[in-house]
Formats: structure tokens, sequence, C-alpha cells
């Protein structure tokens, strides 16, 4: 059988969130500020630092996007919508008419196969209790418009959005998308056309447990797990609906 190319868009808003370490001066001073002033605070240590007067952000500071030695994602928020479009024959994946009908696929629930969590407190009473914990900045800058997709390529099979399972970060500032899988099979995000405008930043400082974070390599490590989860959810799937049938044809036996 012939290839078939399939493409899946997510909805409109997401943005880059950026979680790293920075000096314990900053967070102790910005800790308790408004949001407004760390966010000046951090455009002016960023591009005119001789207006910035506040302590130390980290060493060797440059932008807030490289302050990302925790978390560093870019992709649409984890509520966001799904939808899936076949492609022409002819048509290369990451080419520019590739990306036609971006908004115009079928919409699709997928499967939120886990959550990593990477959140952080505002105070440093872990610490005390002997957990490995850094000053950490946490910035998200908020966007709007395509945020990118994933390709799907079949051997001639139609798409099945039961097979679409995705994985999402979790922080006190969002929670975006990180993984997408088809079939069990990891799929590369592609963002050659992005095309987005800002909405805000959401940013905050803390204090990171380390010893609670959620890593990506504590999360592969159990894989076997999420696929066995991931089976259970299809087979109740299949159960709900086969009970929505019966239920329907008894519907129709019912006397008028």
């Amino acid at each position: 059988m012939a290839k078939r190319l399939f493409r899946i868009d997510t909805g409109i808003n997401g943005g880059e969130l950026v979680i790293g370490t920075v000096n314990e001066d900053f967070v102790r001073h910005f800790v308790d500020k408004d949001e407004s002033d760390l966010i000046d605070a951090i455009y002016n240590a960023e591009h005119d630092p001789e207006e910035y007067d506040g302590p130390e952000i980290c060493e060797d500071f440059y932008s807030w996007s490289e302050c990302d030695d925790l978390e560093h994602l870019y992709c649409s928020y984890g509520d966001t919508e799904w939808s899936w479009v076949e492609l022409p024959a002819d048509v290369k994946p990451g080419y520019r008419d590739s990306m036609e009908n971006e908004y115009d696929g079928e919409k699709f629930e997928p499967n939120h196969l886990y959550d990593r969590e990477a959140y952080h407190s505002s105070n440093e009473g872990e610490k005390e209790k002997g957990y490995e914990v850094v000053p950490c900045l946490a910035y998200h800058t908020g966007e709007k418009g395509g945020m990118g997709c994933w390709f799907v390529e079949t051997d001639g099979e139609d798409f099945d959005p039961k097979k679409v399972v995705y994985s999402t970060v979790a922080s006190n500032v969002a929670e975006i998308i990180e993984d997408v899988w088809y079939d069990r099979e990891k799929l590369e995000l592609n963002q050659d056309w992005c095309d987005t405008r800002s909405k805000g930043d959401w940013v905050q400082v803390g204090w990171f447990n380390k010893d609670w974070h959620d890593t990506l390599e504590k999360q592969e490590q159990n894989m076997d797990e999420h696929w066995d989860s991931h089976l259970d959810w299809l087979d109740w799937q299949k159960e709900q609906e086969e009970a929505d049938k019966v239920e329907e044809a008894e519907k129709t036996l019912e006397p008028a």
C-alpha cells in the first residue's frame, strides 16, 4: 500500500517556559515583590544593565531564556485543543505546503500519558529537612499563533487518534506540552513555520526542591508502566463505547 501522511495540530495558545538556578540574594529580594517589578528588573538587567540596581541574577547573566538548567520548553499549553488532517500524497513534511489547512482538521482528544511536576516554593523551609533546594527563576512568555505540529506517516493505514498520547510539564507559571507519541513512537515537533505574537509574561522566583523534581529521566524509567496505563485506558474507552451502543440500542426497542 502507498504511504500516507498526516499532521497533528494543537491550539493557538502556548509559549516558552524556562526554570533555572539563580542567586539566593536575587530570590530573597524579589520573592515578595510584585510580578511587574520582577519583570522590569529582569528586562533592565538584560537590555539596559546600567538601569538595573538589584542583586546579581546569576553569574554571567545574559538572558532569562538562558537560565534553563532545570527546565526549558516551547510548545502549546497542556489543555490545548487537538486536531489531525491528512495531507496530499506529494507533500513533504516541513515544507510550506504541508502546513495548509492548519486549523481545519478533525478534532480529537488524545490520552494524557503523564505530567512531570516542576514546581517551586516561595520559602526555604524544605532546606531544613535535608532536601537539596536551590533558588530559582521560573519565566513563561505567553504567545498566540502557530505553535508547531507533528507529522505521522503510515504504510497506508488510516490515522487512529487513539494511538496519540502526550506528556506535559507543570510549573507554577504554566503547563506545557513536552512530547507526543503515535503508536508508541515519539514524534518530532516541527516548528519551522511558527508565527506567534506575545500575550504577556508570567514570572516568579522561589525555591526549587531538586529531590522532588520529576525529571524526564525519571519518567523515561517508568515508560513500561505508562504504556500499561495507556492500554488500560484504551480498554476502558472501548468498554464505554460498547456500553453506549447497547444503551442506544435498548432505547430504540422501547415502546413509543
